[in-house]
């Protein structure tokens, strides 16, 4: 999943970076530097809004991730202490644990889905929609900006070529405004990304400490009302026995 988002944001930066580059510099040979400037404008300030109003998506994605592993984990010691739950007329509790874990993991998704659901109409609405109403205003500055006269004189009132012109610049500004707009966008990998980054750094911490023969639980007791504690274990006397084996 780490390596599928950190491709996923190779593919939404590189190929759109180059578009915003050349798209560019062709828009701005056609209707200036003020077309360009109002279009990102536009983008800037539409970034500033989803930036406001977007949740933290890596952090919810890192919460997921962990619900996912701890009702894995349920699951994993159901299968390895079956016989001892058995004996101990167990199942019950066991059957309580289990749904009570998948119930915060279906909830927490249920969430993030419905958080999803609404930032992508906030997007839509500001990156695609609003864009066009920029994109109108800006391929409508050859014939109704300030430097129209000089562009229609240019061209004898040539009704032709004035839409070929309008067709042109609508075309780089579509692209332009794709590249941009996934750029935009693109705020969802990286934060999808920093949520897999975590876990997998937490799981390198816990290899490292397993390696260094430190084994670390946490311990969380609900009845007892108590908060998480974590013991330590280490004992030379273990890994000298593990060594002389």
């Amino acid at each position: 999943m780490w390596a599928n988002a950190l491709s996923l944001l190779y593919i939404n930066t590189t190929k759109p970076a180059l578009d915003l580059i050349l798209f560019t510099r062709k828009l701005k040979q056609h209707v200036g530097w003020q077309g360009i400037v109002m279009t990102f404008w536009w983008y800037i300030v539409s970034g500033l809004i989803l930036r406001k109003i977007s949740p933290s998506f890596g952090k919810l994605t890192a919460i997921e991730q962990q619900l996912e592993g701890e009702y894995r984990s349920l699951h994993t010691k159901l299968l390895e202490h079956s016989e001892e739950i058995a004996f101990y007329n167990g199942a019950e509790w066991e059957k309580r644990s289990i749904d009570a874990s998948f119930d915060r993991l279906y909830r927490h998704v249920d969430s993030v889905l419905l958080k999803k659901f609404w930032m992508g109409i906030f997007d839509s609405m500001l990156v695609k929609y609003g864009a066009v109403m920029v994109g109108y205003m800006v391929v409508g500055l050859p014939v109704f900006g300030p430097g129209s006269a000089a562009y229609l004189a240019k061209h004898n009132h040539d009704m032709a070529q004035i839409t070929k012109d309008y067709v042109r610049n609508s075309g780089l500004l579509i692209n332009l405004s794709k590249a941009i707009g996934k750029i935009i966008v693109s705020y969802k990998e990286v934060q999808n990304l920093a949520g897999y980054t975590t876990q997998i750094w937490q799981m390198e911490d816990a290899l490292q400490d397993l390696h260094n023969l430190k084994y670390r639980r946490v311990m969380l007791s609900k009845e007892e009302g108590t908060s998480n504690e974590e013991k330590i274990m280490s004992t030379k006397g273990n890994a000298k026995f593990t060594q002389g084996n």
